[in-house]
């Protein structure tokens, strides 16, 4: 795609999240404390991520006109309602959508004229007239004037987490800020607010492999205020004195399981550079200072961010503690369904399995608490995947795994045991060899698929693994903003070897989820998805990336039969989508929003 359609999918983007983050209230001057956490995201500042991307995945050129950007929109407006029929019979369903398009995901019907909702489901799904004799004195119709209708989003994968308040750095991970620049903003935040407030940052590529972003370093600039900067894939984290102290990490705080902190060479001194399992226990205190009322908060503005996005189901994996995450939820009461998914940290004697094993599979009709989360090793960003051989731009590292593969088969043993899902981080082709090999070791009489054993990510899987997840019955999370990032794609894997699958993925009939592990806009994750810049040949089609954002991802929590299509039965949680995105250039897709949103059949968010 020219450069000048991804500037214009960039401009289209800036400009939706404009809106978004104006109805939500302008965000304060960045020197002024305020909560880390970005609710659009799991990395605070993220959202410069997500606008950045279009542009670095684009080629060259002049930039390119806007004009063709509107094709197939549809004015943002309120859907209209049709006045009551007084001569009709008493009752009839409780409300209709018709005059539009409605996209069911459901390959046995996928295109329909109408539906009627009743008691929280989709009463029928067919053509016009049909559903017209279902109306009564008493139904609700919305005229649709030719939009399109989708399943409410189902969000496989995010990391939303309630932090604390502090300080967050105006530091871009994709313009990758160097660590000057960045040094003149701590400078900044340090005579900006007194000593003790948390500095929270965000690093790009370049801070991410510079050892001059260390402990020594940052104290110079912040020998008084905790400081963090957070590695934008979250798998490297740089601390410096003060964070260590406040976290409880010394000099001679061993290595936990899984992960390792780097120590000053010739030395036990702490560098301040923490990795992995070493870096998500930290952070996981971190994210247990905040109170429940700031949690809350946090939650419900991430609840209103996603129905304007039509979002009706999230599955989350906080670092924030299990138990305490659920509390938050609960005096939340948010009116989008929520899966919670064990996330636990590791110690020098192991991983912490025991952690929110007692907590209620089911709380109220939307929330559900079930399944666990282990990362198997890095991503390519900051090469920490295991690719079993040479980083095609770094021959001296080849990645590492995080667990042995008898600590894997353990996990695979624990979650069957306990009769609940198990989800595995894995990327590089070395470590989804070990989860392969791991998973055969059971024989063939286990059903992993109703196991709901999950690989997410998978970007290194190679066309034999992808044969070998498919045998299995495996189900696979993607996160194609991912591919909106080519820089760690391909020179870091190598143009010889294959990365990133997604066509391979469907063509194989492998079950296919996704999730956003980043910026939360759906139509964002789209447009990487029929496009992946990273690897073209890979791209999806829109029908297919839809229905794995949507009753691909209900599959993928257990919940195929309840919620992600549009046929009689399921439940109501349904999108009408500002444009139609059917008729629209890839790139015009960013700016699509939702105009209703329903979960359960109650509408929880309608534009005016």
């Amino acid at each position: 795609m020219p450069r000048g359609d991804y500037l214009a999918l960039l401009a289209l983007h800036d400009k939706n999240m404009r809106r978004v983050r104006a109805k939500a209230g302008a965000a304060s001057e960045w020197t002024v404390p305020g909560p880390l956490t970005n609710s659009l995201t799991w990395t605070c500042a993220a959202h410069r991520w997500s606008t950045h991307m279009p542009a670095l995945a684009g080629g060259s050129g002049a930039a390119g006109h806007m004009a063709s950007s509107s094709t197939g929109a549809v004015p943002a407006a309120g859907l209209r309602r049709r006045t009551a029929d007084l001569t009709a019979a008493p009752g009839g369903v409780e409300r209709v959508f018709v005059g539009g398009r409605i996209f069911t995901a459901n390959r046995d019907h996928l295109w329909a004229e109408a539906l009627a909702v009743d008691q929280g489901c989709i009463a029928a799904v067919g053509d016009r007239a049909a559903i017209e004799k279902l109306i009564g004195r008493d139904t609700e119709v919305f005229e649709l004037d030719g939009r399109l209708v989708i399943p409410g989003f189902n969000d496989a994968h995010m990391h939303h987490t309630p932090d604390p308040c502090g300080i967050r750095l105006p530091s871009d991970p994709i313009a990758d800020t160097g660590f000057h620049e960045l040094g003149a903003m701590i400078q900044t935040a340090v005579q900006s607010c007194d000593p003790g407030t948390w500095i929270y940052g965000v690093m790009g590529m370049r801070l991410l492999v510079d050892r001059a972003v260390n402990r020594d370093n940052l104290d110079l600039l912040a020998p008084h205020h905790p400081l963090i900067l957070l590695g934008f894939t979250n798998h490297t984290n740089v601390l410096n004195s003060e964070a260590l102290r406040r976290l409880g990490i010394a000099d001679d705080t061993p290595d936990p399981i899984g992960g390792y902190y780097e120590r000053v060479p010739g030395s036990a001194r702490l560098s301040g550079r923490i990795n992995e399992y070493a870096q998500w226990g930290p952070q996981r205190s971190f994210a247990s200072m905040a109170s429940v009322d700031e949690g809350v908060a946090s939650l419900r503005s991430l609840s209103e961010e996603c129905v304007q996005w039509g979002i009706t189901s999230i599955q989350n994996m906080s670092w924030t503690p299990a138990e305490r995450y659920l509390e938050m939820l609960r005096s939340a009461d948010l009116p989008i369904k929520v899966r919670v998914i064990r996330f636990p940290s590791s110690g020098p004697a192991g991983r912490l399995v025991s952690e929110g094993r007692g907590l209620p599979k089911a709380v109220g009709a939307r929330i559900r608490v079930d399944g666990t989360k282990w990362i198997l090793d890095g991503t390519p960003v900051e090469r920490g995947a295991a690719l079993g051989r040479p980083y095609g731009d770094d021959p001296a590292t080849c990645g590492r795994e995080n667990f042995s593969a008898a600590e894997v088969r353990e996990m695979l043993r624990e979650n069957l045991a306990l009769g609940e899902p198990l989800l595995l981080h894995a990327i590089g082709w070395r470590t989804l060899e070990t989860v392969l090999d791991s998973v055969e070791s059971f024989g063939p009489e286990i059903d992993w698929r109703a196991a709901g054993l999950r690989i997410e990510h998978g970007d290194g899987l190679s066309p034999s693994q992808i044969g070998r997840v498919k045998a299995l019955g495996l189900v696979v999370t993607q996160n194609p903003t991912h591919f909106l990032l080519p820089q760690a794609y391909g020179p870091r894997f190598g143009a010889a070897a294959p990365y990133a699958a997604f066509r391979s993925l469907f063509d194989a009939g492998v079950p296919m989820a996704i999730g956003s592990d980043g910026p939360l806009n759906p139509f964002l994750g789209l447009f990487a998805a029929i496009v992946h810049p990273s690897r073209p040949e890979e791209a999806a089609t829109l029908e297919e990336a839809l229905i794995a954002y949507t009753y691909g991802s209900a599959v993928a929590e257990g919940q195929g039969e309840r919620k992600g299509r549009l046929r009689p039965g399921a439940a109501a949680d349904l999108a009408v989508l500002s444009q139609d995105i059917f008729t629209l250039p890839p790139q015009a897709l960013a700016a699509t929003c939702s105009l209703l949103t329903m979960v359960n059949g109650a509408v929880v968010y309608e534009a005016r």
